[in-house]
């Protein structure tokens, strides 16, 4: 059987993740924190991330694809490491890693 969980709103007047999800796809001032993280690696110089991917960072992949920057998706954080290292170590370029939460 399944349950719907009721809706809260909190005293600043947030409600659920979905309602900000709702919200955010309606209202184009609504930024979220991955979008902001795509530019600053953007701001930065950094055009390709290597990635894990995972479900908590959806909105920095996002934010990414919006900035242009490339997302290349491995099976382990270490190859993450080590494929940003010698992206960096080639190119001269910033070698960036981005990795979910996870056990361990």
């Amino acid at each position: 059987m399944l349950e719907t969980a009721t809706k809260t709103t909190d005293n600043r007047g947030t409600t659920t993740a979905e309602d900000t999800l709702k919200r955010k796809s309606h209202d184009a001032d609504v930024i979220s924190g991955g979008h902001l993280v795509a530019k600053a690696l953007k701001n930065e110089g950094v055009d390709t991330i290597f990635t894990l991917c995972g479900g908590h960072i959806i909105d920095i992949y996002d934010g990414c694809v919006d900035e242009g920057i490339r997302i290349i998706d491995v099976r382990h954080e270490q190859v993450a490491a080590h494929a940003a290292d010698g992206y960096a170590r080639q190119t001269g370029k910033l070698g960036c890693v981005v990795t979910t939460a996870g056990p361990g």
